[in-house]
Formats: C-alpha cells, structure tokens, sequence
C-alpha cells in the first residue's frame, strides 16, 4: 500500500517544525543501491516493475538490507529531517554500463541514472514530498558502486561492450549534473566501500564465504585474485572521486555555488573492521556476519544467535553491513554534512 501524499507532507513538516537549529538541513534525498533502499525495489516488485507515480513514495520498510534501518533512515531521524530515498537494491549507476536482469520484475534492476533521477525529477513539484525545497535545506546523497564493480558487473566482465570505470565515474558526475539543474546545491557522494574486506569477496583465510546467495558459482573462480581484484576497482574508483571532484567543480566549474563533500566511508568501514572493539558491541565480530542463507535457496536463512547480538557484527550478511555498522555511517555523515568529520573532504 503506498503511503498517501498526506501521510508524507504531514512527516516532513513535523521533521522540519521538530529540527534543531544547526542541524543543517530539513530533508535528505538519497540515491543508490540496497545499502541505502527502504523499500523502493519491492514497490517495483509488487508494481510490475514500475516506479511509484509522480508525487507518491513507496512503503517504507524497517527492515532492509541491513537486517534493520538503513543508515540513510538513520540519518533522517538524528537529524530530526525528512528523507526521500530513491535507491533501489540492485541498481547500478546506468544499465547502459552494467544492466543486470531481475526476474521479480522481468527487467533489469532500474538504475540511478536512467530510473532513480527521471523519478526524482518528476517529483520535485509536489509539495506533498517537497514541502519547502531550497537549496540551502535539502541534501542530495549518493552511494552507488557496490553493484557496477563486484560480481555480475566489472568483477566479472559483464559490463557493455567498449565500457569502462571511467564510463562508470562520468555517470556519476551526470547524476550530479541532473541534481544540479533541479536547484540541488548540497551534495554528498559516499565513496566505495572496502569490499575486499567483505565476507563475499574476503579471502577464505579472512571470512570469505565460497558458494552463497550472491554468488552461487564462486568457487569456480580463483577467489583470492577476485578479492584482490575487487580491492583494486574500489581503490581506483575513489582515487577517481578523491581528484575528480575538485577537477570537475573546481576547474572545471560544474557545479557553480555547490557544496560538494566526498564521505570517505571507505576508511570508515576498514577503521571498523581494524578496531571493531571501538564501534561494535561485543564480543565483536568484524569479519563473519549475520544472517546466513543457502547458496542454492535464498529462502533458507538462519541468523547466528549463538555467537553474540547481531549489533556485535560489522557485516549482516555476506555484502550488507549490519544495523549496527549503518547507525555508525549515519553519524559520521551527519559530520560530514556539518564540516567537522576526518572521513569528510568539502569542496565550495
């Protein structure tokens, strides 16, 4: 069931009576994959693979990827905000690039650019989402990679032909550019998370899974060259953010009188993993995860109770970090929105 107009104009005005000065904004739109979806794929799901109409939102779940709340959902509620999030599990940046088809909605998983942003932009007009739209009180966050660079994308040679990383990051630059001609001024891009450090492409000796739900033929591959090699494409992918931000808004002056910040949740993430102790509840578990599920039958789950809470666990399953880790992003953003975060680069 779809929540009404009502519903959501009624949120993001109490969000925006109840926000304490110095806060800094009054509504996050977030765009991405199932590290940040709250429950737009199973819209499309239940819709024929369509997105909600023009000024409507999807159902929202507090049960998403992360086994709990996403940490865009986090974010929204510490900083007393409305979110409006368009990403959508399984999305990459463009099916031009990566196109992965799902058969839950006999299409490839929509995407950011060619998806998530045409929805975006027939929503700005309505009120009942954007209620008071500026550009100094809405934040426009995106976090997409973990799809276009593991496995079924660049990992594993499935991209279009004669497509590159560096088609890869001149998408995201465009997901910015159609931000930018709305009136978004305030942009955070999250940069690709240490997914060699994850149980799905971790060396077997460091928690690597084999077979599972993710990817049921791994054991087919050399898995310790895929570990390094998905540690390669995520590096290189943010030393392509880490210059290419200043390059383009700076030099190149794309994006005139933005407020562009990198979230480095990268070293974020590999802090956590190096000294869970610090973030995670114990006894600590930094390099299994969660909720177990069969690699031949996604159904057949089982969560490890016996080995402490699940907020002791960095990874929820074998690529989603847990509630816990999510929590632990959103207030690392939150400083990097407000300028005062080690894990945050701002560019005016």
């Amino acid at each position: 069931m779809l929540l009404s107009s009502v519903v959501i104009g009624a949120f993001a005005a109490r969000a925006a009576a109840g926000r304490k000065s110095g806060d800094g904004f009054d509504t996050l739109v977030t765009f991405g994959d199932s590290y940040t979806d709250n429950g737009r794929l199973g819209y499309y799901i239940n819709h024929n693979g369509n997105p909600p109409a023009p000024g409507q939102y999807q159902t929202v779940s507090t049960t998403t990827a992360s086994g709990g709340l996403t940490w865009a959902q986090f974010a929204a509620q510490n900083a007393k905000a409305s979110l409006v999030d368009y990403a959508i599990s399984g999305a990459t940046c463009s099916n031009k690039i990566i196109s992965r088809y799902f058969s839950a909605i006999n299409k490839p998983f929509p995407s950011v650019l060619d998806d998530e942003i045409p929805s975006f932009k027939a929503d700005v007009s309505f009120k009942a989402l954007y209620a008071d739209r500026t550009a100094d009180n809405t934040v426009y966050a995106l976090w997409i990679g973990t799809n276009d660079l593991g496995y079924g994308g660049f990992l594993s040679d499935s991209q279009a032909p004669s497509t590159t990383i560096t088609n890869f990051a001149n998408c995201i630059w465009s997901v910015f550019d159609s931000i930018y001609k709305t009136g978004g001024r305030r942009f955070v891009l999250l940069n690709e998370a240490p997914l060699e450090l994850s149980p799905l492409y971790a060396t077997p000796q460091n928690g690597g899974t084999y077979d599972s739900q993710f990817w049921g033929n791994k054991t087919l591959y050399n898995v310790t060259e895929y570990s390094y090699k998905i540690k390669e494409y995520t590096t290189n992918v943010n030393t392509i953010f880490e210059y290419g931000v200043p390059f383009q808004h700076k030099i190149k002056s794309r994006w005139p009188q933005a407020t562009f910040d990198i979230f480095d949740v990268h070293s974020l993430l590999t802090e956590i993993y190096i000294k869970p102790s610090q973030y995670l509840d114990a006894p600590y578990n930094a390099t299994g995860y969660w909720h177990h599920c069969s690699a031949t039958n996604n159904s057949a789950c089982t969560d490890l109770t016996n080995l402490g809470p699940r907020s002791g666990f960095l990874w929820y399953d074998e690529l989603h970090p847990s509630e816990k880790t999510d929590s632990i992003i959103a207030k690392h953003f939150l400083d990097v929105v407000a300028g005062n975060s080690t894990f945050g680069t701002r560019y005016d």
